[in-house]
């Protein structure tokens, strides 16, 4: 089986960690605040109760295979389903350049198909690129998705640069994930994508107004040139009500761990844990998934629970960095059978130490080893 490659940064995260020991192990002050009551716990579930009966159902149904039938290979939570490998964007953290790996997009029909395989194992798909807006029939996908196949849940990743040429899609997502990185535009630094932000900005707006703040999520990636901006932009989506996350860059699918080195990085963790704690703001994660993921700690990765499907079809066993493909779902018809297959051929998921600090990868740790822990920080 593919292995992952070993890189010369690739050392325990804890020995890059320069902060005085007794900073390193003071745990964070809980702010105050009060519980929920139990009858608005009662409302919340009831509210949500096609999502509470998938988290029990997918517990018990991961548990009995990882404690029973010993194995890594989990149910899907939700799939991530690459719709095109085109951009008009040139990000320096993009994974989609790899184009040995690519494969073509096929038509409305036939991807319309796809979507119904995906919808008979998991309620919840993620639509991602590339640039999903690039698509011309990305309006009639997200249509189908929702109307026709039903799914419950539907977040589209985009850069924001087209959403006012494909208005349709604010119609069915039930979320929207608009990388932004920076608030400033510098001519000077190309990574700030100054000819970019002010129509991102200005779609950012206009998507507001039809969805409402609270669905749409900014997804900021950290490097060591945004540091500055990243802390802006958590200020600035506090002040107008947007969800917040964030990841740091990946070198090569390796995290950057020159980044604990950096002071000014640690205060924004904290700022953002914080913040996630006292839940002053909404946050993507829950403080553990945010210490673990920009932190670097370690954990250990389930990834069929949010598998990758490519354009054609094409489903990646165990993982999309290892460039392995155990069949696809037009011609296999399910992820249960490609997933059985992907075993067979290459064996249960490796420990590959947690290298590809991506909040899914991180969930998936937590979701099996720690549900009933993760599952109260969110509620709370």
């Amino acid at each position: 089986m593919a292995t992952v490659p070993q890189k010369s940064n690739f050392v325990p995260a804890a020995s890059l960690d320069q902060r005085p020991a007794a900073d390193r192990e003071r745990a964070p002050i809980p702010t105050p605040r009060s519980a929920p009551t139990p009858t608005n716990l009662i409302r919340q579930l009831v509210r949500n109760s096609p999502f509470v009966a998938k988290n029990f159902r997918l517990y018990f149904q991961n548990a009995w295979r990882r404690h029973v039938r010993g194995t890594k290979v989990v149910a899907p939570y939700a799939v991530t389903f690459y719709v095109t490998h085109k951009c008009n964007l040139a990000c320096s953290y993009c994974t989609q350049k790899e184009p040995d790996v690519f494969s073509e997009e096929l038509p409305t029909a036939a991807t319309i198909r796809i979507l119904k395989k995906i919808r008979k194992e998991t309620d919840s798909i993620v639509i991602t690129g590339g640039e999903p807006t690039l698509r011309p029939d990305i309006e009639d996908l997200v249509a189908a998705a929702r109307q026709e196949i039903k799914f419950r849940s539907l977040l589209l990743i985009t850069n924001g640069t087209l959403l006012d040429r494909k208005p349709r899609i604010l119609q069915h997502v039930t979320g929207l994930i608009v990388s932004l990185d920076a608030l400033s535009a510098d001519p000077t630094n190309p990574l700030s994508k100054p000819a970019a932000l002010p129509k991102v900005l200005e779609n950012l707006q206009f998507a507001a107004g039809v969805l409402g703040p609270r669905r749409i999520t900014i997804s900021t990636v950290i490097e060591e040139w945004n540091i500055s901006e990243v802390e802006r932009l958590l200020d600035w989506c506090g002040e107008r009500g947007y969800v917040f996350a964030a990841q740091s860059a990946q070198l090569e699918k390796m995290p950057n761990l020159q980044l604990l080195r950096n002071p000014q990085y640690h205060a924004l963790v904290d700022k953002i844990i914080e913040r996630r704690r006292a839940n002053q703001q909404p946050i993507n994660g829950t403080p553990h998934t945010i210490e673990t993921l920009l932190r670097f700690k370690t954990f250990e990765c389930y990834p069929t629970m949010f598998p990758r499907v490519y354009p054609n079809g094409d489903v990646f066993y165990p993982c999309e960095p290892l460039h392995t493909i155990a069949g696809n779902l037009l011609r296999d018809g399910s992820l249960r059978k490609i997933f059985a297959r992907g075993k067979k051929t290459y064996g249960d998921i490796p420990p590959c130490q947690g290298v590809c600090y991506l909040f899914g990868n991180v969930l998936s740790h937590y979701y099996v080893n720690d549900f009933w822990a993760l599952a109260g920080e969110f509620i709370r």
